[in-house]
């Protein structure tokens, strides 16, 4: 199980370095068992955001479990002179979680996005995978008067497993205050998750998300919002990158 997974330092970050089928049989069985664990993704723009938030940082050193996404993330940890096995992210360990959470009787909480969205991901997960049990959704625009309510009615669900989609920093920070309120055993931040799997937004093709391009295509989509974050953040990260193992 995870407690024996091997981890990486990048960052100063302590990444495991398994698979994306491990992650999934070591995720259910600890939302199987009441294993808290608070799970984050982190690339190449999470890494150029803590840099600058402090609070973020602080949120990805005290996870239970970090994750290194995508072809950034393996091209650090080759600078460092590691070897990562799998590229471990969000969007792609989704359907196997929600595969085996079937499979195992574990119950699921959606909790981000905008109106309407995360409703259309669980009826589509729950086509796909028929005996999933999706028992809570809620968007994730949250007004701070209304939140102990949201949680209440979280709480009451009953999901094992919980999945919090409201971009980086947002969501690590919202999942570090509230954590000790939620009943959730494994509670992950996911990004803008929900939008793909709602068919709201189209992921890239898979000839070019194997070949570490996915965030080409997520810029080609949407230009003026995806710019600061890979024609300028991009060559930031591999320049940090750099920097860090020199210091190393």
């Amino acid at each position: 199980m995870f407690f024996d997974r091997v981890k990486v330092l990048l960052f100063d970050l302590s990444i495991f370095n398994t698979t994306l089928k491990e992650s999934s049989s070591d995720l259910i069985e600890a939302a199987r068992c009441g294993f808290k664990q608070k799970v984050f993704f982190v690339n190449a723009h999470c890494i150029n955001v803590a840099v600058k938030d402090a609070s973020y940082k602080a949120a990805l050193q005290d996870a239970s479990i970090l994750y290194a996404d995508g072809s950034g993330m393996r091209l650090a940890a080759k600078i460092y002179g590691e070897s990562l096995r799998d590229n471990v992210n969000g969007t792609d360990l989704f359907p196997m979680l929600c595969r085996d959470a079937a499979a195992a009787g574990v119950s699921i909480a959606l909790l981000g996005a905008k109106p309407g969205i995360a409703e259309r991901c669980a009826q589509r997960m729950q086509e796909q995978f028929p005996g999933l049990q999706i028992v809570w959704t809620h968007h994730g625009y949250l007004r701070s008067e209304h939140t102990q309510s949201v949680i209440e009615s979280l709480n009451n669900s009953g999901a094992s497993m919980l999945f919090v989609a409201m971009g980086v920093p947002a969501q690590e920070l919202w999942i570090m205050r509230h954590a000790d309120e939620l009943k959730a055993s494994v509670i992950l931040g996911v990004g803008a998750l929900f939008d793909f799997y709602s068919g709201e937004v189209s992921r890239a093709p898979l000839f070019l998300r194997k070949r570490g391009l996915e965030w080409l295509y997520r810029f080609l989509l949407e230009p003026k919002r995806m710019f600061s974050r890979y024609i300028i953040g991009n060559p930031r990260f591999i320049l940090r990158t750099l920097l860090m193992r020199r210091r190393h």
